[in-house]
């Protein structure tokens, strides 16, 4: 098919929707289909993305509500007498079209402004909350990555369930060499730290409560394991920093900003467990990466988490920091629970493949035309 996949907004390549466009704009290439691609200035040369034909973003898109706009307003009448089978928009709980020339696939990650009504300012909870449901909702395929996030469309969409289809997300591994010297960078040991990779966001991500459960561990565990969290400076960071900084155990908590590509692999290894105790998830890519490293996992029970950590790591309530440290206590303490929790993750983790997440799309999409 000749699919035109709008690949905004990029988030300078330092998202989960960032991943995910990456990904999925492989699969649906090596599936065979013609794409053409709206993409964003910075994201022109993404060695995913340069192959391919683009339509490029202008430049005074910068700031989100102008890229918004620019999406739904104008970006309409720049394909509307190109000739394309399908239009997918990869970020459709972030961006929309006022109308639609060719039948679309709308994929929605989640629904975080209507779950937690202060992550966005003023304007953009407005628009993903009252604007983009209407038009999610004209969408011929609406897309779901996770059964929560259909859950959530139904609930806050008004979408029949019968008009969604759920298709996972992949398992997302780094396309670059290891670099080697990440934990020396750091001074880390393998198997000496717990590991937490997400933005400092708060309170979405909830870095703050997880210090707070580490606080709770016994001095015996926190001597032996430092809390590891990597992530860019996101909204609410400030706040994350400052409890950290205040903390008793601030000598033992180390936040590496950033982790790159090639850092990636070195991290998940060394760490003696992953915990991911977001408050709401559409998916939770990193989840499912520790669990293809081998690394025993304890994340939120809440959202997309428990439906894809059940049976394969240890579940909590992401809002008490006493049931987070037991969690880890539990984790660090039982040596057979660990080896448990390996074995699941990997065979979990073996489940998701960014191959099957478009064959499902595309199928949907045949499937409605025969």
């Amino acid at each position: 098919m000749r699919i035109l996949v709008s690949c905004v907004p990029f988030d300078h390549g330092r998202s989960g929707i960032s991943v995910y466009m990456r990904h999925t704009v492989s699969a649906l290439a090596a599936a065979g289909h013609e794409l053409t691609l709206v993409v964003e200035e910075e994201a022109r040369e993404v060695p995913e993305f340069a192959p391919h034909r683009q339509i490029v973003a202008p430049r005074w898109i910068g700031r989100p509500v102008l890229s918004m706009l620019w999406h739904l307003l104008f970006l309409p009448f720049r394909i509307s007498r190109a000739r394309y089978d399908l239009f997918f928009i990869a970020a459709a709980n972030r961006r929309a079209v006022l109308f639609r020339p060719v039948p679309t696939v709308a994929i929605v990650h989640d629904l975080a402004a209507h779950r937690m009504r202060n992550k966005y300012d003023r304007f953009r909870t407005l628009y993903q909350t009252g604007i983009l449901p209407f038009f999610t909702r004209r969408a011929e395929f609406p897309v779901a990555i996770s059964e929560s996030t259909a859950a959530d469309m139904v609930k806050f969409m008004d979408l029949p369930r019968e008009k969604i289809t759920v298709s996972w997300n992949g398992l997302s591994l780094p396309v670059v060499s290891p670099a080697g010297g990440w934990k020396d960078r750091y001074g880390l040991e393998s198997g000496g730290y717990l590991l937490y990779i997400s933005r400092l966001e708060h309170p979405a991500k909830n870095q703050y409560r997880l210090i707070e459960a580490y606080e709770k561990l016994p001095p015996e565990i926190t001597g032996r394991y430092k809390l590891v969290l990597c992530g860019a400076d996101w909204h609410g960071a400030d706040a994350i920093h400052a409890r950290a900084e205040a903390s008793p155990l601030r000598d033992r908590i180390v936040l590496t900003g950033f982790i790159a590509n090639e850092d990636v692999e070195e991290a998940y290894r060394g760490s003696a467990a992953y915990v991911f105790p977001s408050l709401f998830e559409g998916f939770g890519l990193s989840l499912i990466e520790a669990m293809h490293y081998g690394v025993p996992c304890a994340c939120s029970e809440t959202s997309s988490l428990g439906e894809i950590g059940r049976g394969a790591a240890l579940l909590f309530d992401p809002e008490d920091p006493g049931a987070i440290a037991d969690s880890l206590l539990r984790l660090l303490s039982d040596s057979a629970l660990r080896d448990e929790l390996k074995a699941a993750g990997l065979h979990r983790a073996a489940e998701f493949t960014w191959t099957k997440h478009v064959e499902r799309i595309i199928h949907a999409v045949e499937s409605s035309r025969s």
